[in-house]
Formats: C-alpha cells, structure tokens, sequence
C-alpha cells in the first residue's frame, strides 16, 4: 500500500531508481527518516529475507537491557525472572533493591545468573547486580545444542530407567545423577530460547546465527520436546529413589524394553524418519496401554508408582510423535 510522505507510522512505497547507470538509488521521506533516526550520512544495513528485503540501523552499542526490582517481584518470582529476561534476549540484566539485598535475595540472584551459558556479574553493590551477556552469535549453533540436549535428555532417561529396575550397583546414585543433570537441560534449552527470540525480534541476529527465522523456530521447538524428555526422565529417577525395591524381573524387563521403544521413536524423529517415527509412536502407546490395564488388574503393590513410570514413558513417546510433526511441517513450509 502507497502511503504519503508524512505517514511516519507503517511501510513507504518507493520505486526504485537508477543513478549514474551503474547505482540503484531508493529515496525515503525525511520525516520517515527523522522517525526513525536516520540521516544524511547514516549507514544503514540490507538483509534479504525470503520475498522481501529488510534494512536495518547497524546496532551501534544497543544494549538489551532487563530491570528486575526484587521488591516488587519477591523472592519467590526472582529466579524465574531473571530466567526470563535472559531466554527473552537480554544483554543486560540488572537485579536491584530500593534498600539493600538480603542474605537471601543475593543468593537467589547470584544463583540464577551463574546457572545460565554465557552471562556473568559484571558489577555488586549492596543495592545492584548487574549481569553481562558474553555470547556471541555468531559462535553460537543450534545445531550443535540440540545435539547436546539430544544426546543429555536421552542418556538421563536410559539412566533413569536402569536405576528404576535396579541394573546397576549403585541405583540410587545412579537415579541422583539424572535428576542433578537436568540442571544442564535446563541450562541448554535457555541458551536455545535466547537465541530464538533474538532473532525473532532482530533481523541482524539471524545474519549471525546464519539460519532463517522458519529454521530458528524449528529449533526452538524441537528443543522443547527434549527438554521435555529430560523432564520426563527426571520423573522416572525420582521414582526410582521413592521405591523401596526394584520391580521383579520380569516387570523391570518390560519396562526397559517399552522404554527403549519410546527413546526409539525420539531418535528416529530427530534422524528426519518421521513416518517411521510416528508409526513407533503408535506401538509404543499400544504396548503401554496393554501393560497399564495389566497392572491395574493385578493384586499388587506399587502399582500408582508403576503408573507414573508408565505415564512418563508414554509422554516421552509421544514428544518423539511431537518432534515428526514439527520436522514435517518444516519440510512442507520449506516447499511452499
């Protein structure tokens, strides 16, 4: 749409003109400039982007910055804040008090921001923390940390299963062990979420990341469901140190086998079989259901414990089910 030179709000139509027969030239209204702080001699960036082409202002120092005041947010919201403002791209996180941090919220602070890839404290005074993002985009892969999240995630869940039917000597240290790594999860999946968002809102974040937007976001969204893996396993080794007694044999057998499948179908989705996958997917839940209407039937004990496990089990396949539809919708979107 057309829109006059004093519309200083939405997008100008211009038309492309020829200088010198060797240098396209596009003229933009001054007061649309002025709006946006561009002047004679400003230099200015050109991104294509799939139909369009974008300009973009070089960032010239622009800090992202993040201001948390601990007293309106309490000490039960700051951790997740601070996360927060983070996985939403900050540059700069300030954590501040209107009197002087307590023993208890400076912990907090302290141990959000060290719990997170590539942020460190900058600056501590008894009212303010001030964070510093060290990350470079252009250094960070996606890839490369959705390998990491692939390969954690799946190892915590295998590990939880064998601490669950008692395979190793030390279970319970075994089943310790998962739930401390999902920690690292956590941390990963942060990393991804900061870098989608980035370049959700930044067009010069996808030129260093060297992906586009559909790719980021298929990213993000795989990453989700093996976070959610992770999560899922974590579930498994806390039942596994609530048991008193590993399950029979035979039982922990089925378990391990069913679990092997539902680790299977997560694998195969993420290996770009996704038919494949989705038909695991379904076998899986098959096999699940049938075991599940087993023990419910069973005079036993530990049943409601058993149906936890199972329940995990069949989420962990179904996120695999998850990880097909978004690489097949990405595919589509690819052939558009």
């Amino acid at each position: 749409m057309s829109r006059t030179s004093e519309d200083t709000n939405g997008p100008i139509e211009r038309k492309v003109q020829v200088t010198g027969g060797s240098t396209y030239t596009v003229s933009i209204p001054k007061s649309w400039a002025n709006a946006r702080e561009i002047s004679s001699g400003s230099a200015v960036h050109l991104y294509p982007f799939d139909d369009r082409l974008v300009v973009a202002k070089p960032e010239d120092g622009i800090v992202r910055r993040a201001r948390i005041n601990v007293e309106t947010v309490g000490t039960e919201s700051l951790t997740e804040r601070i996360e927060a403002a983070y996985a939403a791209g900050a540059d700069e996180i300030v954590v501040e008090s209107d009197t002087e941090f307590g023993s208890t919220e400076r912990r907090l602070a302290s141990g959000a921001i060290t719990g997170l890839v590539g942020i460190e404290i900058a600056t501590e005074t008894p009212e303010e923390i001030v964070a510093r993002s060290l990350l470079d985009p252009s250094e960070v892969s996606l890839e490369g940390t959705i390998d990491q999240l692939r390969g954690i995630s799946l190892s915590m869940h295998e590990n939880a299963v064998r601490a669950l039917i008692g395979a190793d000597d030390d279970s319970e240290e075994l089943a310790r062990h998962v739930v401390s790594r999902d920690n690292d999860v956590d941390r990963l999946f942060a990393l991804v979420s900061r870098q989608f968002y980035r370049a959700l809102t930044d067009v010069r974040e996808i030129d260093k990341l060297g992906i586009d937007r559909r790719i980021a976001l298929t990213r993000f969204r795989t990453a989700r469901q093996l976070e959610r893996v992770a999560d899922h396993a974590e579930l498994i080794a806390d039942v596994a140190l609530r048991r008193e007694e590993p399950p029979g044999p035979e039982l922990g057998d089925r378990f391990e086998a069913i679990a092997t499948d539902a680790r299977r179908v997560v694998r195969t989705a993420l290996d770009g079989n996704t038919g494949e996958a989705l038909l695991r997917r379904d076998e899986v839940v098959g096999h699940l259901d049938d075991l599940d209407r087993e023990l419910h039937t069973a005079d036993r004990e530990g049943t409601y414990l058993d149906g936890r496990v199972l329940e995990s089990i069949r989420r962990t396949a179904e996120y695999g089910g998850n990880v097909a539809e978004i690489v097949t919708l990405a595919d589509i979107a690819d052939h558009v």
